[in-house]
């Protein structure tokens, strides 16, 4: 996701063999909902934490309007495995 991204390019940096070109695909942001309002929560000190992914869901959304997708399927990919840590 956009809050993991600097992260994870810093520790795969010692294992180069995991990535390759275009290998990251960031999901799409949606706005967190304040609860008491139902709007678009505002966090003035930090509007970075005005935003979340919106969930593993969002896979094929991000796949697809990233370009990965056609990509993919330009070089014949027919099946993708994704799981994340937390689904281990």
């Amino acid at each position: 996701s956009f809050s993991t991204s600097k992260d994870t390019k810093e520790a795969l940096k010692s294992h180069p063999e995991m990535t390759g070109d275009d290998w990251e695909v960031v999901q799409n942001k949606v706005p967190k909902i304040d609860a008491a309002t139902l709007r678009a929560a505002k966090f003035e000190p930090n509007p970075a934490k005005e935003w979340c992914p919106p969930g593993h869901g969002d896979l094929y959304p991000s796949l697809a309007g990233s370009g990965a997708l056609k990509k993919l399927i330009e070089q014949g990919k027919k099946y993708l495995f994704v799981s994340n840590s937390d689904n281990l």
